[in-house]
């Protein structure tokens, strides 16, 4: 009996090691690859922020902006395609706007547009959409 009883012992030992393993394994990859979207994600708005700043001067009907700052940290994927990203204006971090970009493809021709642009009360009355 001893001898059976040390091979499940061993066997669920086993099994729980591979399942830990797994998970942890499982969880790396995740990461990793979360984080790799990520800097893919920043590069591509990094490379079109061209896109970004037309977008907000076009809004602007009061020239207010002179400088417009993305904040890198908050680029996501999003899951319909493109990146979301967040940034302010003028240096103030209450005057904030968040935006879409993605790639759409128009008579053979594709090019990188905005769209979803959403910006906080403070910059709404600055910019003159209120």
């Amino acid at each position: 009996m001893k001898r059976k009883t040390k091979i499940v012992f061993f066997s669920i030992v086993a099994v729980i090691i591979v399942i830990t393993g797994g998970i942890v394994g499982g969880k790396y990859y995740m990461d990793k690859k979360e984080e790799q979207q990520h800097a893919e994600m920043v590069a591509f708005v990094k490379k079109h922020h061209k896109v970004i700043e037309d977008d907000l001067r076009e809004s602007d009907k009061n020239n207010f902006i002179t400088k417009i700052t993305i904040n890198y940290s908050t680029v996501e994927h999003n899951p319909m395609g493109g990146a979301n990203a967040s940034g302010y204006i003028n240096g103030d971090k209450t005057l904030i706007f968040h935006i879409g970009l993605d790639k759409v493809t128009i008579d053979g021709k594709t090019k990188v547009e905005s769209y979803g642009l959403g910006t906080s009360s403070k910059l709404t009355h600055f910019l003159g959409d209120e």
